[in-house]
């Protein structure tokens, strides 16, 4: 991740000079304005999620089919709606009308995931890259909240992913690395406090930023002195269904990651029948010469690592952080995920439902009024690229991998 401005005396003259204001709604004028960048963003085997970036003000109506309708009140800015109850492996027929809306309104489409075979027998929830700690974002932290808010971002979007996925049936929570922006004692207390609101059990991951060189408090004392438990070296927890193996692959003092224990991954991997879900901070990199920032794990260990896990255990995925980005691609028999940023655009956590013959990985915005107002907002990094860039294609977010 880009450098703190705090540390750059030019970066703290640029923020300054040229943050970007969260925009508020409904609009000034009062007026309906035409829907706008609205689309399903995810679907699992009985939902679908559908979000805009403007829509309204006033009342919405979904209908999916010849489902009764479901009748949303909208702000006119930002929002999600989620449609459940859905049939499996079925192409659902959403049309959307009320207030700002054309009168024959708007159809969208939307599959939902065919089940792998089997009974579903786990749940788990992922959320990653939240920066407590950290109020602004983009590559030169020029875009933050104004005036600046009593809770920050980071706090409500971290509250309102892990409600959501409590809500939604997660039995476990992985984070998968840069909880904090900085390893100091205060930022370790704000997130004992937000995480100790959920009921089951957290793993946290260091990644670049806990590891860095910024901070006052070694990452495993800082976290050890609020009574949270840092994942050091790598972490085995066999679930129903499957063996969770959860490694650090931080380097302190740089964003460039390592898979330094890559023997007691695959040890890990190949001691156990059941399939192996490897929880990771740092993306495994795919090309020779990385073509994006941040760096992750180069290219040479990263593949060997894929490969020797694939023989280890033919039944793995490996999922990480660190890009805020979404992505899905396979090396063998092995899938790997990245999967993007709780606080910034697309605003994310990920959900894994295990069941007998596979796994079910899905992603959600998270949809609380302020969380989605500010990360939709977060688009505009990058001179706009961000918006496109960050979200990736739906088979990247949504899939099911059989085993």
């Amino acid at each position: 991740m880009p450098l703190h401005p705090t540390e750059h005396p030019t970066l703290v003259r640029i923020a300054n000079l040229h943050r970007s204001e969260v925009p508020e709604v409904p609009d000034p004028n009062g007026k309906a304005r035409a829907p706008r960048r609205l689309e399903v963003w995810g679907a699992g085997t009985d939902w679908v999620q559908v979000t805009w970036s403007r829509l309204g003000p006033g009342t919405v109506r979904f209908r999916v089919g010849d489902r009764a309708p479901e009748d949303v009140v909208v702000d006119g800015g930002p929002g999600a709606h989620l449609l459940g109850g859905l049939g499996p492996a079925t192409t659902h027929r959403i049309t959307i009308s009320g207030d700002g809306i054309t009168p024959d309104g708007i159809t969208l489409s939307a599959t939902t995931l065919t089940p792998p075979p089997g009974e579903e027998l786990f749940r788990l929830a992922t959320v990653s890259d939240v920066h407590l700690g950290c109020n602004t974002t983009g590559y030169l932290h020029t875009i933050a909240e104004i005036p600046t808010p009593a809770v920050p971002h980071t706090i409500r979007c971290l509250r309102a992913a892990q409600t959501e996925a409590s809500f939604w049936g997660a039995r476990r929570l992985v984070v998968k690395g840069d909880l904090v922006d900085r390893s100091d004692r205060e930022t370790w207390a704000v997130a004992a406090d937000v995480l100790a609101a959920l009921s089951i059990p957290v793993d946290v991951l260091p990644g670049n930023h806990e590891r860095s060189k910024v901070g006052d408090v070694d990452p495993y004392l800082g976290a050890a002195e609020v009574g949270l438990d840092l994942v050091d070296g790598v972490r085995t927890v066999d679930v129903a269904g499957a063996r969770l193996v959860l490694s650090d692959t931080a380097k302190p003092g740089t964003d460039v990651g390592q898979v330094t224990h890559a023997e007691e991954i695959l040890a890990a991997a190949s001691a156990t029948p059941a399939p192996t879900l490897v929880f990771i901070h740092h993306q495994l990199i795919r090309h020779v010469v990385p073509t994006y920032l941040p760096i992750g794990i180069p290219r040479p260990s990263a593949r060997r690592f894929l490969k020797d896990l694939g023989r280890a255990n033919e039944r793995s995925m490996v999922s990480s952080g660190h890009t805020h980005r979404h992505r899905r691609y396979d090396v063998g028999p092995v899938t790997v995920t990245e999967v993007g940023s709780t606080k910034d655009f697309p605003g994310t956590w990920a959900g894994y439902q295990v069941y007998e013959g596979g796994v079910v990985q899905t992603v959600r915005r998270t949809s609380e009024p302020s969380v989605i107002r500010w990360t939709d907002h977060t688009r505009r990094a990058a001179l706009g690229i961000w918006g496109r860039w960050a979200p990736g294609p739906m088979h990247s977010r949504c899939f099911v991998r059989r085993w």
